[in-house]
């Protein structure tokens, strides 16, 4: 495209300057230019210079540099879908020859190795990345050339107008002769510029076909090889090679002589002074880091004691002191294992390098692994290690584990050198021997050893000795008999025959280990994180209590709900709930992940299709399969959308409410809001997963709408009233409100119904609508204080001022009596039996009218007694009559 934009350009260029021997543009016929300045000389006018088909010209020898270049791209894309189809069907011949071989046990001889280099040469995405990208930008590129034609096939569509609008540029003096000449011309040239178009045209659009099959192809290749790659595996996983005989010993003695051969070695560090010289600056940098790290060693285990809770106090201790001793630790453990990765870093940089410097390379960087793992454990279980002052594992056993691990490890990483060693690149013999044999002897090395450093008896964790959770449970199976009994098997396995199948399943377990590992870090990580704001929260309620000066909380009419203080037991067991719950899907999940490898691999059918549905995309139906892993899935979703449901009110406080400081009310809105929102995503993504999604369940919508004209309009209101209630927040935890005749405290706000304490501390449910529709009495909402209206008579003949004044002074006394607003007392009215005054008096809380009120009555009572003061009962007259007749009852009766 670039030297195709040059060209045009110059040729402009070349254009805009008109030169004798100026090529013809009519065929045969001189050009517009000499035609012009002929007339000229001979009329003695002006020529004119301004050829309108010079531009259609131009635009000619774009559309033919465009067409080359089009092509070119076609032509390069076909050899491509050529290749990609004869790669699918050399694919295709050798799964079905190496099938056939596989059928015959006579023919396999050394099939493990052709199926493992049949594995290495198998087509991968990264092989074709770049070329995917670059086919892309192709694609994008014809795409928009193609749009670009039609537009120009669209203007000169009709030729007419597109010969009228080119010669519009002709200057108007022009003679009819020059007119003709230059109409002729630019007909010609348009005739020319539609069919380069039409050319144009197809040729783009055979380009983009290619491509879009180039696509397919590739596609269907790598589906293809991803089939093969499992099918291979499975040929040589399961396909017994050779079971352990006499013969495998008998081969031992030549696989020895073949380990410690000189030549070999020798091959070896020729291989290293190669590298070394070919690559000095990356040599001296490996040199460069082992050198800093044994020289840092002392520093960073007088640093590691100094990073544990005990020796920080607990306002300054952080987390990120745990992740600073995780990272002393690996770095006391990695000298040695770097030596190895190094050396065998180095020998795989020397191409040229012979066999058993290859196998060298990968055994030594295999082995490092190994070690680095071991040493790792060693400084994590040191007495003074982060498992034990970081975490608060259980001593004894940690170091009794340290102990047995450490003999594994003296015996493992050199028994797993060799079995690597005499696999990789070794000879058939040596590999069923020495390699197969190291390999057996490393797994009955772990199978012995791990079963006395992770003893069930003895639990590291203080978890597991107490409250037990699913997730610790997984650990401790892993991290005991798990390892023991599939290094057990795997022993069979090697000696029956499945070499290749026993090392895959020991990457397996290896990966899992690292797991189980990294989940117990990170538990313990977090739990030390818990703890310490569990502390800390422990610390401010101490201090809450300690400024409110312990005061005495009294009862009013209904139960008054402690929302101010922070309750740190719950917030700390709802939080280890939460942690427990996500360790516990992380530890499944991830050995999903990593065994599912093996599932696959050994066809064990977990792709099995349950059910199908369709869709619709892009107005087509498209048919969608539901897996049996889709519907694992969506149970395990489900399974965290309850749990999180449960416990994430505690994980907010923790992590963020206590940081925001917001009001209790707006804290309980805001972890039900929540609430509804993870158990709604819960429902969804499991729906998802399982294939329900809007489409499916638009008939499920639809019957209920029917259903609220019937007889669900009273739960959705409630429901809907309940998420008006929390945001709005007319009521709140701990208001004291009047609905109707109940009257009482909020203690809970639910989907359906709201739940009051009355005085008789029974729980009363009130609808949620009735706070939205009906009138309610918040006694609380805006302020907790109110008002006190206490009635007083004195005996008739006692000074009204007299009186006031002794009641203004016993209530203004009153500890709990505000003075703003001030109390007042009011002369009322004349009663039947005394002078009526009436107390008006505020307290700043409604949990203390009760008492108050107790208080101030006795008060006065005593005030008014010490100042002479009467209260007098209600007096009444009573007049008895006689009644004729009377006083001969009276005599009848008593004779």
């Amino acid at each position: 495209m670039l030297a195709a934009a040059v060209a045009c350009a110059l040729a402009v260029a070349a254009a805009a300057q008109p030169r004798s021997g100026e090529p013809t543009i009519g065929p045969g016929g001189p050009s517009f230019a000499e035609t012009e300045k002929a007339r000229a000389r001979g009329n003695g006018t002006k020529p004119i210079t301004a050829d309108p088909a010079l531009e259609i010209i131009e635009r000619n020898r774009e559309r033919s540099a465009q067409i080359t270049e089009t092509s070119v791209a076609a032509g390069r894309a076909q050899a491509e879908l050529a290749e990609l189809r004869q790669e699918l069907e050399k694919l295709d011949q050798q799964l079905r020859a190496t099938k056939r071989r596989a059928a015959f046990a006579a023919e396999r001889g050394n099939l493990g190795t052709l199926l493992l280099d049949a594995i290495k040469s198998l087509p991968t995405p990264e092989r074709f990345a770049a070329r995917a990208k670059q086919r892309e930008g192709e694609y994008a590129r014809a795409a928009d050339a193609r749009l670009e034609v039609d537009l120009a096939r669209a203007r000169y569509l009709e030729a007419e107008e597109a010969v009228a609008s080119a010669m519009a540029g002709l200057d108007a003096g022009a003679p009819d002769s020059v007119r003709a000449e230059a109409e002729r011309r630019v007909r010609s040239a348009i005739t020319e510029q539609q069919a380069l178009l039409d050319r144009l045209d197809q040729q783009l659009s055979d380009l983009l076909q290619t491509l879009q099959a180039t696509n397919e192809t590739e596609a269907t290749l790598l589906r293809r090889a991803s089939e093969t790659r499992v099918e291979f595996r499975r040929l040589l996983f399961w396909v017994p090679l050779a079971p352990v005989t006499a013969q495998t010993f008998k081969d031992l003695g030549e696989s020895v002589q073949w380990l410690v051969s000189a030549q070999n070695w020798r091959g070896v560090t020729d291989s290293w002074r190669r590298a070394a010289v070919r690559s000095p600056q990356y040599t001296a940098l490996l040199m460069l880091v082992l050198i800093a790290l044994l020289a840092g060693r002392r520093w960073l285990k007088r640093k590691l004691p100094t990073l544990a809770p005990g020796a920080i106090p607990l306002r300054e201790f952080r987390v990120r002191h745990t992740l600073f001793a995780l990272l002393v630790s690996l770095l006391l453990a990695l000298p040695a294992p770097f030596a190895l990765w190094a050396a065998g870093s180095l020998l795989a940089r020397t191409a040229d390098a012979p066999l058993f410097a290859q196998s060298a390379a990968v055994a030594f960087q295999i082995s490092a692994q190994g070690l680095l793992f071991f040493r790792a454990v060693r400084w994590l279980f040191d007495a003074g290690g982060v498992t034990v002052r970081h975490f608060n594992w259980q001593r004894e056993p940690v170091l009794a584990a340290r102990r047995a691990l450490q003999r594994l490890m003296s015996l493992y990483v050199p028994l797993l050198f060799v079995a690597v060693l005499g696999t990789v690149q070794a000879p058939e013999a040596v590999r069923q021997s020495i390699g197969r044999l190291a390999f057996i002897l490393a797994m009955a090395a772990i199978a012995y050893f791990w079963r006395r450093a992770f003893r069930p008896d003895r639990p590291l964790t203080p978890e597991a000795r107490g409250g037990d959770t699913l997730g610790n449970r997984i650990l401790r199976v892993i991290m005991t008999r798990g390892v023991m009994l599939i290094a057990s098997a795997l022993i069979v396995l090697s000696i029956a025959g499945f070499y290749f199948a026993a090392i895959f399943i020991f990457e397996l377990l290896l990966e899992t280990i690292l797991l189980s590992f990294a989940a117990a870090m990170v538990y313990g990580m977090t739990s030390l994180w818990i703890a310490v704001q569990r502390l800390r929260l422990a610390e401010v309620e101490a201090q809450s209590r300690a400024a409110a000066g312990l005061q005495p909380e009294y009862l009013d009419e209904a139960p008054s709900i402690k929302l101010e203080t922070i309750d740190a037991e719950t917030i700390d067991s709802q939080t280890r709930q939460l942690l427990n719950m996500v360790m516990t899907l992380v530890i499944a999940a991830g050995i999903w992940l990593i065994w599912s490898r093996g599932f696959i691999a050994f066809d064990l059918g977990v792709n099995q299709t349950i059910w199908t549905y369709t869709e619709t995309v892009d107005g087509k139906t498209v048919t969608r399969q539901v897996l049996l892993t889709g519907v694992l899935m969506a149970f395990a979703v489900g399974v965290i959308a309850y749990i999180a449901t449960r416990s994430i009110g505690g994980l907010l406080d923790i992590v963020l409410l206590q940081r925001l400081r917001l009001q209790t009310d707006a804290n309980y809105a805001i972890k039900t809001a929540a609430r509804y929102l993870t158990a709604g995503l819960g429902i969804v993504f499991a729906a998802n997963l399982i294939g329900i999604d809007w489409s499916s369940v638009q008939w499920l919508v639809a019957a209920l709408g029917v259903g609220l004209g019937f007889g669900l309009q009273e739960i959705v209101a409630n429901f809907v009233s309940g998420l008006i209630v929390l945001g709005e927040r007319p009521i709140r935890i701990g208001d004291w409100v009047t609905v109707g005749e109940t009257s009482g405290t909020v203690t809970r706000i639910r989907a359906r119904a709201t739940v009051i304490t009355d005085w008789d501390n029974k729980e009363v449910l009130i609808p949620n609508k009735a706070f939205i529709t009906e009138r309610v009495i918040n006694w609380t909402l805006s302020s907790q204080t109110t008002r006190l209206l206490l009635r007083v008579g004195v005996a008739y003949g006692t000074d009204p001022v007299h009186a006031e004044k002794v009641l203004s002074e016993t209530v203004r006394a009153h500890p709990e009596v505000l003075q703003t607003p001030a109390p007042s007392i009011y002369f009322m009215a004349f009663g039947e039996s005394s002078l009526d005054f009436e107390i008006r008096a505020y307290v700043d809380a409604t949990s203390k009218r009760l008492r108050t009120t107790h208080e101030l009555n006795t008060a006065i009572f005593a005030a008014l007694a010490a100042a002479g003061i009467e209260i007098p009962f209600p007096q009444r007259d009573i007049h008895i009559r006689s009644a004729d007749g009377l006083g001969d009852l009276g005599r009848s009766t008593s004779s």
